[in-house]
């Protein structure tokens, strides 16, 4: 019987303090050679930080950003019906700490899309549930 890994790790000595400049490759991703562009999303505490790479044929995505104090179960089904005719490319999930929520997805549309629009509007139907809603295009990275 063979062991498949998870994930693949290596160490790599600390030389430029707070950059590091990594080496990854992408072996069992399917189709990559289809996709111009990558989006790195990059999740930081105090302790650790967590690199994910999605390849991407659009150079703009849309990110999502909502937080709210006391929601309830159904305002969560609200937003959870209207993100589900969209392709949610990546999430956080769902963050409560102290009584306040935070979320955030990426969304493979921008702005651009006719659909961002829609997206727009039904947000604006939540705007009296969460205190912040934001949108915005992420785009290619200049060197």
């Amino acid at each position: 019987m063979t062991t498949k890994n998870l994930t693949s790790a290596y160490i790599k000595k600390n030389k430029r303090g707070s950059h590091l400049k990594l080496d990854i490759s992408f072996p069992q991703i399917e189709k990559i050679q289809d996709k111009s562009y990558f989006l790195v999303i990059q999740s930081t505490s105090p302790k650790c930080s967590r690199v994910t790479i999605y390849p991407l044929k659009k150079k703009q995505i849309l990110k999502l950003s909502i937080t709210g104090t006391d929601i309830s179960e159904t305002s969560i089904e609200r937003l959870s019906d209207i993100l589900k005719d969209y392709e949610i490319i990546h999430t956080s999930g769902l963050l409560i700490k102290k009584k306040e929520l935070n979320f955030e997805c990426y969304l493979n549309l921008n702005f651009q899309d006719p659909k961002s629009k829609d997206l727009k509007i039904a947000l604006n139907n939540l705007r009296n549930i969460f205190k912040l809603i934001n949108i915005e295009e992420i785009g290619l990275k200049r060197n």
